[in-house]
């Protein structure tokens, strides 16, 4: 499955599967025991850090992330906004698979990531 994050889209073979073996090194805790809006903070927050640092995610990583939102909320897209005054926003949405396909074969021909004002209105 294919899972947009950010900017970035990510290829996870079983996000269950995934999530099951890695969520000990995640430090996520229990995920079954996490709520949607928890596991949508923890991503954040493990997101926002790594944009303070100026340390892009991992792949595995990512992959860890994504398989912990698909599991707690079913979506394969997040998109995390900042706003005026240290606000931020999330956006969840599922997007057609042939358009995360699409997306990915064109970053690949391009070098260039996702283009977010080209998916997000007609997501949203």
């Amino acid at each position: 499955m294919l899972f947009l994050l950010n900017d970035q889209i990510i290829e996870i073979e079983s996000p269950e599967i995934h999530l099951s073996s890695r969520w000990k090194s995640i430090g996520c805790g229990e995920p079954y025991a996490l709520m949607a809006r928890d596991a949508i903070d923890f991503v954040r927050a493990v997101v926002d850090e790594h944009a303070k640092q100026g340390m892009a995610l991992d792949t595995l990583l990512s992959q860890d992330l994504a398989s912990l939102i698909v599991a707690k909320t079913g979506a394969n897209a997040i998109l995390f906004i900042n706003q005026a005054a240290g606000a931020s926003e999330t956006r969840l949405t599922m997007i057609p698979d042939a358009v995360l396909q699409t997306l990915r074969s064109r970053m690949e021909e391009d070098g260039e990531s996702v283009d977010m004002a080209e998916i997000w209105p007609a997501a949203a």
